[in-house]
């Protein structure tokens, strides 16, 4: 019955490479996706500011803003900052600590869960852009200082990550820099890996290797690294600069 209802339903969504199948899960990939109501009314019941419960119940206390600090620290961005923008924001709460960091006159924000949208655009200088879950296609050519995208490629087909790789490599400008996190080999440890198995991870490795050379084809050359938790293990975040 159920592969009778979800038939029309998959016919539908075919186009868009999206489907329906049966099944649950345990992974924290897929417990982490929580509609903005639901995230806020658990962080104000917890008492706690939205990123820190966020931070505390899937990750660990202090996870964005030490990943903030990492990141900032290799993009070593020009001051003033003029422009920011942000792939897949969520909840606002990376936002919130590059935002108080960098005072950008400019933070735009590509965002395809609209129930966010509310919060998102309440963050100072915020310009909210159409999110189509590819592109940064509202931002012109080597207009920011600093396009970064946290907690998103580690979710996505590598066809959807490269396209936005490139569209970052576009959009940012000489002396800036391009910041996000990715599941590489380095990630790939034994426990983590039959942990994945275990779980059905919705997680997506993406290779090392072949983001260095896509980027230093593209102008960029690779600062630094910094792992941050993505359990059951770590995530690593890459930061390319623009000479």
């Amino acid at each position: 019955m159920r592969s009778m209802l979800a038939k029309p339903v998959n016919d539908v969504l075919r186009p868009l490479h999206v489907q329906i199948v049966a099944g649950t899960s345990s992974d924290p990939a897929v417990k982490g996706f929580l509609p903005a109501r639901k995230a806020i009314a658990a962080a104000n019941k917890a008492g706690m500011p939205l990123g820190a419960y966020l931070d505390q119940t899937y990750a660990k206390p202090g996870a964005t803003p030490d990943t903030v600090r990492a990141m900032l620290k290799l993009a070593d961005l020009p001051e003033p900052c003029e422009a920011v923008c942000e792939i897949g924001a969520g909840s606002g709460r990376f936002a919130e600590e590059v935002i108080a960091a960098v005072h950008p006159a400019r933070y735009e924000i590509y965002e395809t869960a609209r129930d966010w949208w509310p919060r998102l655009s309440e963050l100072p200088n915020a310009v909210m852009r159409k999110a189509d879950g590819r592109t940064v296609a509202e931002t012109p050519d080597r207009s920011v200082d600093l396009v970064h995208a946290q907690k998103v490629f580690v979710y996505t087909e590598f066809f959807v990550t490269a396209g936005y790789l490139e569209e970052m490599a576009r959009v940012v400008r000489p002396g800036g820099a391009v910041a996000f996190d990715i599941l590489s080999e380095d990630c790939m440890d034994e426990a983590t890996v039959r942990e994945w198995i275990r779980i059905s991870s919705f997680y997506r490795p993406t290779p090392r290797a072949w983001v260095v050379q896509f980027m230093k084809d593209r102008g960029l050359t690779l600062a630094g690294s910094h792992f941050s938790p993505l359990p059951p293990g770590t995530a690593e975040l890459l930061v390319f600069r623009r000479g």
